[in-house]
């Protein structure tokens, strides 16, 4: 035999639709027999995101109940996408990684210059028939420096790409190829830019590439999101020169009936057992129900302000709505409650702020097609009216939006537009497409990471047990004007 056959499955953006993954993983076996029946070497692969927090065995353990979901799966390579340690926190990523049987690749994540943390590796040999050897190099997005938070640093993407490929080929690689979480343009940025790369498998935009993409020679692969297709990389090799003699990709959708794979299904089965055990620690005894309501003042909202200001020793508090997804009910409450309350990753922050600032966001939030509007980020809640704690708010919801502040006091004080207090909040109140909180660049703000909302009220409601809902009256509407 003088050509290897080379197929490499690879999967994307799964995002934790675990019941697809089960599917897609019956697929993938059934499929990778044939090839190897037909004497081809088959591999499987994934580019990032296979996790995501909406689903409960995912949030309640920080990912690390799915580590042997992973390996179930059947995985022998993976790049780290943004699902686990963006999340979580590289303590985090860690366990995941420590209860994997394969690597992670993300050769752009670091602590400060030294090797990637968490028990990522930069790149990886796989052997081949003949002592040949193909090299592969995984990368990460940045996400804007996002990551900066946890103390982590990401140098120059391309850079490190051209550095990667080099040692691998120093190593005696024949072919190099690209585990990428960068997304579709950066990977066209990696095809001309870095030289000696065969093939790209990518990530993070969610698209479809049937047939894959060939730009500047280099094969670029995505196969869409949510487990409901799988790719295939055909790769021919010479037997004794390790040449690539032809590469070719397509995306295959996952036949309905496909049924569900039972290896995968038993896994599962075991996460979950692994997440109910924690779900179910106490956490505190609530004495009346703390209801949710995004439209106007309500107990759930005022308790985590009044934790955030809290954990962060500020003079006011001033947070989302879109942080919770439910209330919590009399009686003793669980973590797995508290869990379901909220799933936002936000983590605290505290910053000194003008009067004006607070006033702008107040304002902001009284506006309806503002409170109304649901980000991404925060999995299908709505921003909501601002929950606050510290301050007094008299509006008059008969002006017209952006003229409804009549008077704000913080601690029984008028706050005046140049006065400067310490807020708590979030990161997410001034994420882009938020907008809530706008704070400029030289703002003295400090960030509590990887703390998370969920553990913000679970610290909050174990000091305070037994909870009493908190007194209202924090936003106070004048009466209407009579006709």
């Amino acid at each position: 035999m003088d050509t290897i056959h080379l197929d490499i499955f690879h999967t994307n953006d799964m995002h934790g639709r675990v019941e697809a993954m089960a599917r897609l993983r019956s697929y993938v076996k059934r499929r990778s027999a044939e090839l190897e029946g037909r004497g081809h070497i088959v591999l499987f692969w994934d580019a990032g995101d296979a996790l995501d927090r909406r689903y409960p065995v995912c949030s309640l353990t920080k990912g690390a109940a799915l580590g042997p979901v992973l390996n179930a799966m059947g995985y022998s390579l993976m790049v780290m996408g943004n699902d686990v340690l963006l999340t979580f926190g590289p303590k985090a990523m860690a366990e995941l990684v420590a209860r994997l049987s394969f690597p992670v690749l993300a050769a752009n994540c670091r602590d400060g210059e030294t090797p990637p943390v968490a028990g990522l590796q930069e790149t990886a040999i796989v052997q081949l028939p003949g002592g040949l050897r193909m090299g592969v190099l995984g990368l990460t997005s940045p996400w804007n420096g996002a990551y900066e938070a946890f103390g982590l640093h990401f140098p120059d993407t391309m850079a490190t790409a051209r550095r990667c490929a080099a040692r691998l080929r120093g190593e005696g690689a024949s072919i190099v190829l690209v585990l990428s979480h960068l997304g579709l343009s950066e990977d066209l940025r990696l095809a001309e830019e870095v030289p000696g790369i065969e093939a790209i498998v990518g990530a993070h935009t969610h698209d479809v590439l049937t047939l894959g993409l060939v730009h500047k020679g280099v094969l670029i692969t995505q196969a869409g999101s949510y487990a409901e297709r799988v790719g295939l990389l055909h790769l021919t090799l010479g037997a004794s020169s390790g040449e690539l003699r032809s590469k070719s990709d397509e995306v295959i959708p996952i036949p309905e009936g496909e049924l569900a794979d039972p290896d995968l299904l038993a896994a599962l089965s075991a996460a979950e057992r692994e997440a109910e055990a924690f779900a179910s620690r106490h956490v505190a005894v609530v004495e009346s129900p703390l209801d949710l309501d995004y439209e106007s003042e309500c107990a759930m909202g005022d308790l985590l302000a009044d934790a955030v200001r809290e954990r962060m020793g500020a003079q006011a508090a001033l947070v989302l709505g879109a942080h919770l997804h439910t209330g919590l009910p009399a009686g003793r409450v669980t973590f797995g409650q508290v869990a379901q309350a909220s799933t936002s990753t936000a983590n605290p922050q505290r910053s000194r702020v003008r009067g004006s600032q607070i006033l702008a966001a107040l304002e902001t939030g009284l506006d309806p097609e503002w409170s109304g509007r649901r980000a991404t980020a925060f999995r299908g809640s709505p921003n909501g009216r601002p929950l606050i704690s510290g301050l007094e708010v008299v509006y008059d919801p008969e002006r017209p939006v952006g003229r409804r502040i009549l008077s704000v006091r913080v601690g029984g004080a008028p706050l005046g537009p140049d006065d400067s207090i310490l807020l708590a909040h979030t990161d997410g109140e001034p994420m882009s497409g938020v907008d809530l909180l706008r704070l400029e660049p030289d703002q003295e703000t400090e960030s509590e990471v990887p703390t998370v909302m969920r553990e913000v009220l679970e610290d909050y409601l174990r000091s305070h047990s037994p909870v009493l809902p908190p007194a209202r009256g924090r936003w106070i509407a004048v009466q209407p004007r009579s006709s």
